[in-house]
């Protein structure tokens, strides 16, 4: 297969720009290429990737198959009063479909990095929205099962950036609810949340997006790093952003530097709070 590449760098897949090499990066076009490359594979372990917005790969690379889907996967369409959308389009690509179609709730998706793919796997959201809020159905290829299956929204269980889909499932199709409504308010919308985001959040910096999780409503991660005394904290070139203290700002060349960080982080907050910080980004690769 041409879409298989050997001893692949992985730095371009990550946002953070860095990561050794993975032994296998397949890139399937299709369904069929993608579930047969697995039924003839069944004993090979692998992780599957969106844009890498939030993946940090590790120094030593990855021994696993990295799987990142191809262009069919990244397909959108209505039919029958709800929209189609590929697992590997962009969440800004959709909302942008839905503002051309007059469609509303799609808005927030405007303002969050990554692929379709990976926002339904966390329930990613802000703004007081998220994907379970939209959703209808969602497809993949089962590894355990070796078929495609299909959940429908009532079938799976939506939490705080986390849903009880398996593991091994690789979505390949997502399908959304529609509601209709005026394409001037969406605009304006999705406008006022860009410029809140812009207001909030560091941009053209080498990041993973947010690094940790809230862990509930009363305490914010920004702020538990903040009160620990973590965002004054720096490893070689790796550092937390002065403008929102969750996104780390990379500027060196080693993912260590990066996870020594969020370990440290990790360590601090729960010795002064005894309160344990999630991290939000997925850490991938040989220690």
């Amino acid at each position: 297969m041409n879409n298989i590449k050997l001893n692949y760098s992985l730095s371009k897949n990550s946002w953070f720009g860095l990561g050794g090499k993975a032994n296998k990066f397949f890139t399937p076009d299709d369904v069929n290429e993608l579930s047969n490359y697995i039924k003839k594979n069944t004993n090979e372990k692998y992780y599957s990737i969106g844009s890498g917005s939030n993946i940090l790969f590790r120094d030593k690379g990855c021994k696993e198959t990295i799987i990142k889907l191809g262009k069919s996967f990244r397909n959108i369409y209505i039919k029958n009063n709800k929209i189609f959308c590929g697992s590997a389009v962009l969440k800004k690509q959709l909302s942008k479909f839905a503002l051309d179609n007059e469609i509303i709730n799609f808005e927030f998706l405007s303002c969050i990095p990554g692929t379709i793919g990976g926002g339904v796997i966390m329930n990613a959201g802000c703004f007081q929205s998220e994907f379970k809020d939209i959703i209808d159905e969602v497809s993949g290829f089962s590894k355990k099962n070796l078929k495609f299956v299909r959940y429908k929204k009532k079938e799976i269980k939506f939490d705080y950036r986390k849903t009880d889909l398996p593991d091994d499932l690789i979505i390949t199709e997502v399908v959304f609810q529609i509601n209709y409504g005026s394409k001037e308010k969406i605009k304006n919308k999705i406008e006022l949340f860009k410029k809140k985001k812009e207001a909030a959040q560091p941009s053209k910096i080498k990041t993973g997006g947010s690094t940790f999780k809230n862990p509930d409503s009363k305490n914010k991660a920004w702020e538990l790093i903040k009160k620990s005394g973590c965002d004054r904290k720096k490893f070689s070139k790796v550092k937390f952003s002065k403008m929102h203290c969750n996104f780390i700002e990379n500027d060196g060349n080693s993912s260590a530097d990066i996870e020594r960080l969020i370990n440290f982080t990790i360590d601090e907050v729960k010795k002064k709070f005894n309160i344990i910080l999630e991290p939000e980004i997925k850490i991938i690769g040989e220690k």
